[in-house]
């Protein structure tokens, strides 16, 4: 079994989760916390 390491496939995969993925669940944390903020203090 050989395996294949593409390094710069893997660079790419990073950046994209930190430069759009992250991001985007950091505001629908943020559009959550807004809309269901009463729900969510009471928790």
């Amino acid at each position: 079994m050989t395996h294949i390491y593409d390094g710069d496939a893997a660079k790419r995969l990073v950046r994209l989760i930190i430069e759009q993925y992250i991001p985007t669940f950091v505001r629908l944390r943020e559009e959550i916390h807004l809309r269901y903020k009463n729900c969510l203090d009471e928790m």
